[in-house]
Formats: structure tokens, C-alpha cells, sequence
């Protein structure tokens, strides 16, 4: 079957290392989108967060979707009416709160427009990696309880993410969705989200199949749009798990125009 549909993740696969889309990737796929095929920004960030990105590759039109909070949102990009959305309440965030005091992580909460790092627990990262989102700290019980939380991220150096994950209860590891984006962030969403689950919402709703889709990602959070897809590209970058999962694998890296190689040769563009 062809491909109708193509989704990126962002950080290590789109974008080059320096966080920008590089001429000869903007150049590929606006030939691909000449061409009508679909191309969907997946991230874990907000839209807010990739608006340069959209707008640099011009998807920003009533036909344009972005996937959003690693699936937890899907939108139309012009309008940003809500196709698809899951959530957390503060609730259920209670034990995984509890369990970043004990291993000493810290950790940011989000809602759909803003982040709240816990002030009680460890400074994190967070807003190092991402200073163009909204950051209000709060204490978790000050935190408001009718809120709908997207996601929690722990943000912190490598080796104390490996210390905490090998601690982490079993309940937590069924009661969210646990997946690494970065090798120092580890994100929590609700058991329902994933980039996959999150593309099918656009697949349905143009008629298309998983093997209509191609879908290119580097890290953990990645794996399950990789696997659903009828064509799945891990980068050359990307952790060894992404690796093995993937049908294809780029020839060069996402600061060597990655993607954009591998489409090129797809393609014959």
C-alpha cells in the first residue's frame, strides 16, 4: 500500500541538534506535501512550543493536524480545535508525587496551556529544556484539583532518572504510560496515550490504514508509532530499542539531514 501519511518526532529525528529544521529537510517535505501527502508533527511538547516549526514548513492550514503531549492531544493546527484529548487528574497523580519525594526526582506537571514545577521536590530541568512555556510553581497540594493534566515529567541527569526507574513500583508502571523522550526525561501520560493511538484519530478520520502511515522517532516514546506503521524509520541516532523495532533505519543522523536523505531515496524526489 502507499504511503498517505507521514509523522516526525521532533528532538533527535526532525530537527538537527541545534533544535532547527534544516533547508534541505524544509525542502523535502514541502515537495511531499506538493504531492498530498499528510505530514504530522508528533511531539511531546505543545503547539505553542512547535509553532516556528509549523509555520516554516507551512502547515498551518485547516488540513494540517499536529499530535501533541506524546498523543495526549490531537489538533487541527489553523483552528486548534481538539480532535482527540486524554488526561490526568491530580488524583491519580498523588503516588507518582509521593514516589519522586522518595527518590529525590523532581517533577513538572502540565495541564494543557501551562507547566507547574512542584516546588517541594527537586529543582528540575525542565524549564532549561523548554523556556518558551509557561512555568508557575506550585506545591502539589496547592496544585488545583478540577484541572486536566496532560502529562508528568521528570527532568533530571541521566543517572538519577536510572537510579529512580529502578525503584518505580509496579503500580505506577500500570497506572500510566512511562516512556523516556530524552535521555535525561522521563515522561508519565495516561495508559491510554500514545503517538500511535494518537495517529490513528487522523488515519480514521481520512480513511487511511496503519499501513498507510510512515513514521520516523529516535527515543522510547516513539516505539509504538514506529511499530504500528506500515513503514517505520528509526534514525541512525536513535536508542538501540527504537533500533531494532524499526523496519528501516536513516543512513546519517538527524544533525546530517536524516530524514530528509532517507525521504529523498524513498521517494525519488
Amino acid at each position: 500500500m502507499s504511503i498517505h501519511m507521514i509523522a516526525f518526532d521532533l528532538d533527535g529525528t526532525l530537527l538537527n541538534d541545534a533544535k532547527e529544521l534544516a533547508p534541505a529537510t524544509i525542502t523535502i517535505l514541502q515537495q511531499l506535501a506538493a504531492r498530498d501527502v499528510q505530514l504530522v508533527l508528533c511531539t511531546g511538547r505543545p503547539i505553542n512550543a512547535i509553532w516556528r516549526y509549523l509555520a516554516l514548513l507551512e502547515l498551518t492550514g485547516v488540513n494540517n493536524y499536529v499530535v501533541t503531549f506524546n498523543g495526549a492531544l490531537v489538533q487541527q493546527v489553523a483552528t486548534k480545535k481538539i480532535l482527540a484529548q486524554h488526561s490526568l487528574t491530580k488524583q491519580s497523580l498523588t503516588p507518582l508525587v509521593a514516589f519522586a519525594q522518595q527518590v529525590n526526582w523532581p517533577l513538572d506537571v502540565l495541564d494543557f496551556e501551562q507547566v507547574y514545577p512542584l516546588t517541594e521536590l527537586a529543582p528540575s530541568l525542565y524549564q532549561q529544556m523548554n523556556p518558551n512555556l509557561k512555568f508557575i510553581p506550585q506545591t502539589f497540594t496547592s496544585l488545583p484539583n478540577d484541572l486536566n493534566y496532560s502529562k508528568a515529567v521528570v527532568a533530571a541527569d541521566h543517572e538519577r532518572l536510572v537510579q529512580g526507574q529502578l525503584q518505580l513500583p509496579a503500580q505506577l508502571a500500570t497506572t500510566f504510560n512511562v516512556a523516556s523522550s530524552r535521555t535525561n526525561l522521563l515522561e508519565f501520560s495516561p495508559t491510554t496515550v500514545t503517538k500511535a493511538t494518537a495517529l490513528d484519530v487522523l488515519l480514521q478520520r481520512f480513511g487511511w490504514q496503519r499501513a498507510n502511515l510512515m513514521a520516523f522517532g529516535d527515543q522510547l516514546n516513539d516505539l509504538s508509532m514506529l511499530q504500528a506503521a506500515g513503514v517505520g524509520v528509526a534514525m541512525s541516532n536513535g536508542v538501540p530499542e527504537i533500533k531494532a523495532a524499526a523496519e528501516r533505519i536513516t543512513t546519517v543522523n538527524n544533525d546530517q539531514d536524516g530524514v530528509a536523505r532517507f525521504l529523498q531515496d524513498y521517494f525519488n524526489l
